[in-house]
This record gives C-alpha cells, sequence and structure tokens, in this order.
C-alpha cells in the first residue's frame, strides 16, 4: 500500500481521492476548510491552506508519504511541486508551477517561442496602468497576475472604470501586480491535455458562453467546441504548441483561447493542472474513455506506462456539456430535489452551493455560481436535449415571502 498526500482535497477532487481509494492507496488529505465531500474518503486529514509549504512538509514527512497529488488548483500545484522537488518525489517541475500561477511569466515565456496573445503589460501602480491603457487602448482586460479563476478579472471599456477594475485586481493578487491587456473579441475556448508517457496530447477542446457584463462568468460550456473539424484540429495542434513553450512535462494542462471572426487563435492562459468543476476528474475521462485519475496518481509514484493512441479530435468519443444553472436571488429554498436529479442516468455529476433554507445570493464570481451540472450524449444535440431534460426534473421550491 502507497501513501499518498493529496493537497486541496475539496470536492473538485473527490473522483481523484476515490479513485486513490480504489487502487488501495492510503491517503492524507488536506484542504483549506473542513469539508465532508473531499476529506472525508481520506484515511488521514487535515486542514491546512494549500499555500502553506512548511504545514505541508511536515505532514508528508510524518507520514513518509511515497507521492504528492493534487488537480484543479494553481496554489495547490505550487505547494506540491515544491515539496516534491524537496522530497525526491516524482512531480511537475517547480517551474511549470512558477508558470501556471504567475500569467505575466508565462506570457513572457510564450511571447519568446511566438505564440499568439494579446498585447499586455505588467503593472504594480495606478500611474503604469494609466500609461498602459493609453497605449493598449480599450477595450482592455485587467486581471491579477496570480489569482485563480475570474477573481479581480474586469473588463474595461473606458477610462473611468480603470481605477476599479485596478484596485479589485490588486485586492485580489497575493504579489501586489496586475497584467492589463487588450481585449480581444471572439469565442472563448478551452483545450484539455495530458503529458502521457509518449508525449503530450490535446484530448479535449470546448466551446464557452460568458454572462453578459464586465464580469467575465462562464454560464456554459460544450464538448466538442462547435466549430468545424480544421478548426478544432488546429486549437489541439495550437495547445500543444503552448505546453511546449512552458516546458509542462507531466500531468494535466489546462488552456484557454479566443477565437476570432478570422479564426485566429489567441492565448488566454495555459497551466499545468486539470481544469476545474469536474473537467478533468470527470468530463475529461468521460468524453476520451482514458482514466486520467489513475494515470495521475500513477505518475506520482513514478509507475505510469499508459501510452495515449491516436490524436485530434477524434480522441473526444461522446459529447458533454458543462453548465451553470441559476436559481431566484432574494429568495429562500424550501426544497430541492437534488437526489433526485443527480442519479438521472445522462448526468456526470451535479452540485449546489445551497440547500433547504438557503438565501439565494447573486452572482459574484465563478466561485459563487448557484449550481454547477455535467451531463453526457453521444453528440452535442443529444446532450443539449439532455440538458432541457434536466430542467424539467429539477424542482426547486421557494418560501413564499
Amino acid at each position: 500500500m502507497s501513501k499518498l498526500l493529496i493537497i486541496g482535497a475539496g470536492w473538485e477532487q473527490e473522483s481523484l481521492i476515490l479513485e486513490a481509494k480504489r487502487l488501495g492507496h492510503f491517503v492524507v488529505a488536506t484542504h483549506p476548510q473542513l469539508n465532508t465531500t473531499g476529506l472525508s474518503h481520506a484515511d488521514v486529514f487535515f486542514v491546512k491552506d494549500s499555500l502553506d509549504i512548511a504545514s505541508h512538509m511536515q505532514i508528508a514527512k510524518t507520514y513518509n508519504v511515497d507521492g504528492i497529488v493534487t488537480d484543479n488548483c494553481d496554489f495547490s500545484l505550487y505547494t506540491a511541486a515544491v515539496l516534491s522537488k524537496a522530497l525526491g518525489i516524482k512531480f511537475n517541475s517547480i517551474q511549470s508551477a512558477l508558470y501556471s500561477n504567475n500569467k505575466f511569466e508565462q506570457r513572457e515565456a510564450c511571447s519568446a517561442k511566438g505564440i499568439m496573445q494579446p498585447e499586455y503589460n505588467r503593472v504594480r501602480t495606478f500611474e503604469e496602468l494609466e500609461t498602459a491603457s493609453n497605449n493598449l487602448g480599450y477595450p482592455l482586460i485587467i486581471k491579477p497576475v496570480d489569482s485563480r479563476g475570474t477573481f479581480g478579472v474586469t473588463i474595461v471599456n473606458s477610462e473611468e472604470n480603470l481605477s476599479s477594475a485596478f484596485y479589485d485586481a490588486l485586492c485580489n493578487s497575493a504579489s501586489h501586480t496586475v497584467i492589463c491587456e487588450r481585449f480581444i473579441e471572439g469565442t472563448l475556448v478551452t483545450v484539455d491535455g495530458f503529458v502521457f508517457k509518449n508525449g503530450h496530447h490535446a484530448l479535449a477542446v470546448a466551446s464557452r458562453s460568458f454572462q453578459e457584463g464586465i464580469k467575465p462568468v462562464t454560464k456554459e460550456i460544450i464538448y466538442p467546441a462547435r466549430f468545424n473539424n480544421d478548426l478544432n484540429v488546429r486549437l489541439m495542434q495550437n495547445h500543444d504548441r503552448v505546453v511546449s513553450a512552458l516546458g509542462y512535462s507531466q500531468g494535466h494542462t489546462h488552456g484557454e483561447y479566443i477565437v476570432t471572426k478570422d479564426q485566429g487563435i489567441y492565448l488566454v492562459e495555459c497551466t499545468n493542472r486539470g481544469g476545474g468543476v469536474y473537467t478533468s476528474s470527470t468530463i475529461v475521462p468521460s468524453l476520451t474513455g482514458i482514466n486520467l485519475n489513475e494515470i495521475l496518481i500513477n505518475q506520482s509514484l513514478d509507475r505510469d506506462m499508459f501510452e495515449v493512441e491516436g490524436k485530434g479530435p477524434e480522441l473526444m468519443q461522446n459529447s458533454a456539456i458543462l453548465t451553470f444553472l441559476d436559481f431566484e436571488v432574494g429568495k429562500v429554498i424550501k426544497s430541492i430535489n437534488t437526489e433526485e436529479v443527480s442519479a438521472l442516468e445522462y448526468v456526470l455529476k451535479y452540485r449546489t452551493i445551497f440547500s433547504e433554507n438557503d438565501m439565494i445570493e447573486s452572482i459574484e464570481n465563478c466561485a459563487s455560481r448557484h449550481s454547477m451540472l455535467a451531463i453526457r450524449g453521444e453528440n452535442v444535440d443529444e446532450s443539449l436535449n439532455n440538458l432541457e431534460n434536466f430542467k424539467s426534473a429539477l424542482n426547486v421550491q421557494y418560501f413564499k415571502l
């Protein structure tokens, strides 16, 4: 029995933890908050911030762990990379974790390799931002260099919104550093891949839609992306180039790109970890038939021998949709049939942040989205039909005010 340290063991990593247990490993898990979703499956757990390197080092030494695993979280990735290097355990490099955690350093590395991306400037003061905005022109997108999700990210259309966007980004940056970029109009696309024993392979490409407004909150992600096959091939090939430019040599890769009307492909960001909200742990394995959770665990133990066959869009054997369903803001939930709809045969995962007697709050960022649903189908049309069936089956009752 091998001992695994799983860092950031929340609901997004539940499938990874369950796979570790299925494989017979002893699991030591940590998470910044006490939760039952992930930690309840562990043999031992600790409530620790994912950036607390010293505490995780002590835990790893105390239990003499054989492997360190994490997914979905840039912060956990960095801590795991540092620990693994210090303890001689196989894992992603510290440099790959640095690129994943710093959008500016990532931009610089990709720029050196000729990757097409928006014009950008790193800024630390408002005066620097004013200069950058004058050089780049509006609209702009302002974001922290080192946050996760969409915390502190704002689309700025005019000078009057520049100040509020800057301070929001600054408040969400641990390094107090902001990146200012020219806003590229187009369709946001995600490409997910994995570095296997026989090299990196892009596995899945999806198109995304957003909630309207200056705060970019994803509302729906459709696999495969609703482009022609040639463009999907180009997107996956471009992702391979980006991964090579950043030197990612193990584990998941998750890239975001903008496709313009003339089918230009611009890099938004690319990290050396899996996409969150069930993407790498559930959706991509469902699309491809590849048990990525098992492979990731075996890589951490330096015993992985899996080689993928084929490449390109044909690796996606079916379809999936990740969508975020809204409740009525200001209402109080009386009842919700979560267990019933979660059991529907086409549902991969369903989760809501609310339960009975909770008041519904407005959506401010990706973390405050009301509920998340991953469904599957043989093709996109069937997935869309299953989505409508799910909406009809979901029954949320509110107290009368």
